[in-house]
């Protein structure tokens, strides 16, 4: 029974699961090339099998009926274009540099289209490497389609027999960095003396762009399973499960206090460690639903996050009856966090039934192009030397080309292996081209020095198949994990391949070398060609994040007048200050890694990271406790206090985009107002009391804003 659990376990492992798929795949091609003895069928059979994979992205069944019938009309033109022309080089090396600036500009219209643009451009280099073999114009193309083929009917099988374990596998992975999230905002409660809050706010800013990743992954994956955003059938359970995550989500992010304050007041209490202790227990209510989604399961809602919450509660009551005038603020801040807590936790026992807490508008934002005309509208507006995605398209097509004319000039007989390299090492950046580039030479070196004693050790046709397979698999089980390692199994399998050709031992050097001629050529297009430093549009990331967190709290302040409502027009909102959140921690990371030369403001880059979030971190607060304000006096102070606030973020987002000289800000503030949100009031209302403590939190961080601010528009103008 342990066993048959174990085996269960590892079977919703998606690595697994995939690897299964990728292991029966190759054996359905390497078996019957073996039987019959048609060596010379092995390579591109393979090529078009992995080639497939790399282009599939996921999709329901009929999704992916229309993805694989674009996918093969991309394949037939790109590997029999590349028969066509292989005689003709002026014509070829205009076709490429053409045919690689249109497939890559097909990614503008979506995550799938991408994908089935790169799997074009690896099928048409995999036609190249053997196109010198070639007896017809016909037999290689067709060759690597059915490897395609091959896999593509694999797949839908799999697919066909478990249609929803890609929802339960995304779904799962989003509540486990729910519990990554938990975990570190758990550090935060740790009463230490002189508290730096900084280092944690960047780690969980670090955090929170994953959780936000992982939630965008499982949006698509569901997007993929509905009708112009609508789900029903097998799929709503796992969308109303998606609705609670994002809402656990911005009550995790939210902050109720300067954490700092909290450790120096209760730092000889044990009032913190036991929020610490609700936060790890719900952290691991969340790994645990992450397994029984996995597993497909019902989640068993244990008592010990009550008993934790119910402790928590004791020691609040005798911490306010202590009746300490300088807690009174301080035991109120705790009992919002108290609330929101108790709230995730009721979320949380009601994974198991989430139509308890169904939304009146059940709907995703369907942002997929579904006519000719809006595809066509997604590619004409990145047409220009502003969009990332023009920029990669043309780095790419001029690598691609000017490859293809070192291996003309020098008459490179197996060369095409520098396109290879280029296309998977030149990303659209530096800092993941450079990441690129060292897994690649390493992962080549490392497969090139155990695959040449193996050659010798096995020289067995059978033996070298085992090793094709096996090579294969781990592929694809480390492609996304682990680069290098996938580099050195990939190199591993082209020599075994190309040793059924009795080519093995004379494919090592060609390859090594091939691979450096194809990362110099990668970094010289995304140092040279209209390179993307992200020191200089770092400013631009910063506005954004700014104004998406503005919309967020109009958001917000609209529902204290109405109430809450979790409509689509509020979680979009919501949905793009986290995302926006996410950019910035992502771009001040890639940042770090570029050369010194283009190194900016580093220490201000990091502080302006740590305020925007914490300023997320305050908003999500106000959003996690929305509750309609009946009392206009209160209602009318919380408008006075947004408008100014509002103001000072318009402003913000003007500095940082230079849209204005001086950004004076001296008619906005109104010291009446800031008194009045500072106020401690017995007569308003817990709802009122929170609202105005966050908005004052939000409030007093708008000076130190407006300085990083002004120092990066210093910058730019520079």
């Amino acid at each position: 029974m342990q066993f048959v659990s174990q085996l269960r376990l590892y079977w919703a492992n998606k690595t697994f699961n995939y690897s299964i798929l990728i292991l029966v795949t190759l054996l359905g091609v390497v078996i019957p090339t073996w039987y019959y003895q048609l060596n010379s069928l092995i390579i591109p059979l393979i090529l078009g099998v992995i080639a497939a994979a790399l282009a599939e992205s996921d999709d329901s069944f009929t999704g992916r009926l229309k993805a694989l019938t674009l996918t093969f009309i991309c394949f037939g033109i790109a590997s029999f274009s590349i028969e066509l022309l292989f005689d003709h080089p002026p014509l070829f090396a205009l076709g490429l540099f053409i045919s690689t600036f249109g497939f890559i500009m097909l990614g503008a219209i979506g995550p799938r289209y991408a994908s089935i643009a790169f799997g074009s451009l690896l099928i048409a280099i995999y036609a190249m490497l053997g196109a010198h073999q070639s007896t017809n114009v016909w037999f290689q193309p067709l060759m690597l389609m059915t490897g395609a083929a091959w896999y593509y009917f694999m797949s839908m099988i799999w697919h066909a027999l478990w249609p929803m374990q890609p929802v339960q596998q995304s779904l799962s992975h989003v509540f486990l960095q729910l519990a990554n999230y938990l975990d570190a905002k758990s550090e935060l409660f740790h009463p230490v003396s002189n508290l730096t809050p900084q280092p944690h706010r960047i780690k969980e800013a670090t955090l929170n762009a994953a959780t936000v990743s992982a939630l965008n992954l499982c949006k698509s994956t569901l997007l993929n399973r509905s009708k112009r955003g609508h789900i029903d059938g097998a799929s709503d359970r796992f969308l109303n499960i998606y609705f609670l995550a994002q809402d656990i989500h911005e009550r995790v992010s939210s902050s109720h206090y300067r954490y700092q304050e909290l450790a120096g007041h209760f730092d000889r209490s044990d009032i913190l460690f036991r929020f610490k202790h609700v936060l790890q227990m719900q952290a691991q209510a969340c790994r645990e639903i992450a397994t029984a989604l996995r597993l497909g399961k019902e989640y068993q809602y244990g008592s010990e996050s009550v008993l934790a919450l119910d402790e928590l509660q004791n020691s609040l009551t005798y911490l306010q009856q202590q009746q300490n005038p300088q807690w009174r603020s301080l035991l109120s801040q705790l009992g919002y966090l108290f609330n929101n807590l108790a709230t995730v936790d009721k979320q949380l026992s009601n994974v198991n039934n989430p139509d308890a807490n169904r939304l009146e508008e059940g709907v995703l934002d369907d942002t997929e192009a579904h006519t000719i005309k809006t595809m066509w509208q997604r590619i004409s507006a990145n047409l220009n030397k502003d969009s990332m995605l023009f920029r990669h398209a043309l780095r790419m097509s001029i690598a691609l080309t000017l490859g293809y004319g070192i291996i003309q000039a020098f008459d490179i007989e197996r060369g095409y292996w520098i396109l290879l390299t280029t296309l998977f090492v030149c990303q659209p950046n530096y800092s993941a081209t450079r990441q690129k580039l060292v897994a690649r030479v390493l992962g080549t070196l490392a497969g090139l020095l155990i695959g040449v004693p193996l050659l010798t050790v096995f020289p067995s046709q059978e033996s070298q198949l085992v090793f094709i397979v096996i090579s294969g698999v781990a592929f694809f089980a480390f492609r996304l994990a682990n680069y290098g390692y996938a580099t050195g199994f990939i190199t591993l399998l082209v020599l075994f391949c190309f040793n059924q050709l009795g080519e093995g031992y004379a494919v090592v050097l060609p390859r090594l070398a091939d691979t450096l001629i194809g990362c110099a050529l990668a970094v010289a297009a995304v140092t040279i060609i209209l390179p993307d430093w992200q020191s200089r549009r770092l400013h631009k990331v910063m506005a954004d994040a700014i104004g998406a967190n503005r919309d967020y709290l109009g958001q917000i302040i609209g529902q204290y007048r109405i109430g809450k409502k979790d409509n689509l027009t509020y979680r979009i909102t919501r949905r793009a200050a986290h995302n926006q959140d996410a950019n910035l921690a992502s771009a001040i990371s890639a940042m770090l890694v570029e050369p010194g030369r283009y190194l900016a403001a580093v220490d201000e880059s990091f502080r302006l990271l740590t305020l925007n979030h914490a300023l997320l971190s305050y908003v999500s607060a106000l959003g996690a406790h929305r509750t309609r304000i009946a009392d206009e006096d209160i209602h009318q102070l919380v408008l006075d206090a947004h408008r100014v606030i509002h103001r000072h973020l318009d402003v913000l987002f003007a500095q940082l985009n230079q849209q204005c000289d001086e950004c004076d800000t001296s008619d906005i503030d109104n010291p009446a107002l800031e008194k009045r949100l500072s106020e401690w009031r017995e007569e308003d209302d817990s709802s009122a009391r929170m609202v105005l403590q966050q908005l004052y939190l939000i409030y007093r961080m708008l000076p130190e804003f407006h300085s990083l601010a002004s120092k990066f528009a210093v910058r730019v103008t520079k």
